[in-house]
């Protein structure tokens, strides 16, 4: 498979601490690094590519021999950016979440298809090594079927309700989706106390099984945040984290190493993320976390967002 050739838009200290150092472990081609920065831009086109930086995106795209665009920013300041660069022919990869709505995701899935452009998403809590590890045993006759799944993402203070669900909660409404298939019908409930919020979700999905999730900002950060368990027939797993997997069975109990707290760009899922785009575009098929997938994600999102209280029909 061909390196996929890449101009990377944005050299903040996110994208230096995710994404850039992920580049190295893709089949990815960085050509130039744009950012209105100088000193950034600098820095990061010298330490991650070639060398090569722009101030200007489309002089970025006039100049190399590009074929996609990682777009690395906040969804409010991306959401024109992306809409242009799917029009120009590109494909997109950008962080989570998607847009800063759900009318906004709709409008980038819509964008994609009028360009018939590959946009992917990168919720890369879905390709860590502990989500990988329990998507695939869950899926074995063995564990019998899921019957039940319980989230936990809990986090300290967030400068809004709003923006803990978008920036922090998010990645658990794509991940049970990932681990449990499609939700049929949640009940939401949500309390508010010094502008921090708490959630409890109850579904039923498609397939079946029930769940619940655990969100709330009215925690500590520098703590364990993922806490994910899933209950099959005499079989059960426990997530901790990214990467912390024990599964527990009649036979025999199995665990995995415990990383700690260590940021690597193949524990936490952001080059296998990165990978999976590659792979989608030159095979010319639909990614997970394409920008379609995620308007799903995003109507989970809205739905707890209103804090309605009662069943919500997703479908």
């Amino acid at each position: 498979m061909d390196n996929l050739k890449i101009g990377f838009i944005g050299a903040g200290g996110f994208a230096r601490h995710t994404l850039y150092p992920a580049l190295h472990l893709a089949p990815v081609a960085l050509q130039a690094v744009c950012d209105a920065d100088e000193g950034r831009r600098l820095s990061a086109a010298g330490k991650f590519g070639t060398g090569r930086s722009y101030a200007d995106w489309r002089e970025m795209c006039g100049e190399e021999d590009i074929e996609a665009l990682i777009i690395c920013m906040g969804p409010d300041a991306r959401q024109g950016l992306v809409k242009d660069a799917l029009a120009a022919g590109y494909h997109v990869f950008t962080p989570k979440p998607p847009a800063p709505s759900l009318a906004d995701t709709i409008e980038l899935a819509e964008a994609a298809e009028a360009a018939g452009k590959t946009m992917m998403v990168n919720f890369q809590r879905r390709f860590s090594v502990g989500a990988r590890q329990a998507k695939a045993i869950s899926e074995t006759p063995e564990f019998g079927g899921l019957s039940q799944i319980f989230c936990s993402f809990c986090s300290g203070k967030y400068g809004s309700v709003h923006h803990y669900l978008l920036d922090f909660a998010i990645h658990h409404f794509d991940l049970i989706r990932r681990l449990a298939g499609e939700p049929k019908t949640i009940a939401s409930f949500g309390n508010e106390r010094h502008g921090q919020g708490s959630f409890a979700v109850s579904m039923e999905f498609e397939n079946g099984a029930v769940g619940l999730m655990q969100l709330n900002s009215q925690r500590l950060w520098r703590r364990n945040y993922d806490r994910i368990e899933m209950t099959g027939h005499e079989s059960y797993i426990v997530l901790d984290g990214l990467w912390t997997i024990s599964h527990y069975t009649a036979g025999g109990n199995t665990f995995t190493e415990n990383y700690s707290d260590e940021r690597n760009s193949e524990l936490t899922g952001d080059s296998v993320s990165l990978t999976e785009f590659v792979r989608a575009v030159r095979e010319e098929r639909e990614p997970q976390c394409s920008i379609q997938d995620c308007v799903k994600t995003m109507r989970l999102y809205d739905a707890v967002l209103s804090r309605r209280r009662g069943l919500i029909e997703i479908g």
